[in-house]
């Protein structure tokens, strides 16, 4: 025979309602994000990765321009991008020197950062930016804004340099 000893009441063990429902909560927004992640749109992840490579790439090649003290020039087409050094004896302006005729330069390759590449982004990729065509990179210490818009398959990004020259990609 049981016996009733005199002190607290013993608690019911187990879970309450509440808190099955917040781990149901979390249960259901960790399955969301894996579904999205999962069935998200390579095209467009692609395009951004293009961006933010970009936007790295020309980070270096402001550095590049500023340490050496000679101008890139980064050009592009549907297929890729490229940059080339103009000779340091040419004297112009950012923007005549687009116009100026170029080689290549031999040195911008192989495991240089600098190196040509192809997008990433399986179709191709249409680029209209406000720096016209081609872009400079000189050895200015402030460059000016820039705005820049990727697209491919119906997929747009934008990439942007700001005021203090650091890039910034948006979707």
């Amino acid at each position: 025979m049981p016996i009733l000893v005199p002190g607290p009441v013993s608690r019911q063990r187990g879970f309450t309602l509440l808190e099955m429902m917040i781990v149901l909560l979390i249960i259901g927004i960790a399955t969301t994000l894996v579904s999205v992640s999962v069935f998200a749109d390579n095209r467009a992840r692609a395009l951004r990765q293009d961006a933010v490579r970009l936007a790295h790439v020309f980070t270096a090649a402001q550095a590049e321009a500023w340490a050496s003290g000679q101008p890139l020039v980064w050009e592009h087409d549907a297929e890729g991008y490229r940059f080339s050094r103009q000779p340091r004896q040419l004297m112009l302006p950012a923007r005549r020197l687009v116009r100026a005729q170029h080689g290549t330069d031999t040195a911008i390759g192989g495991d240089s950062i600098l190196r040509p590449r192809a997008w990433i982004s399986s179709g191709a990729v249409a680029l209209r930016n406000s720096a016209g065509a081609a872009l400079v990179f000189g050895a200015d210490w402030i460059p000016g804004p820039l705005q820049m818009v990727l697209e491919s398959e119906g997929h747009v990004v934008r990439l942007s340099r700001l005021g203090n020259g650091r890039f910034v990609v948006e979707p």
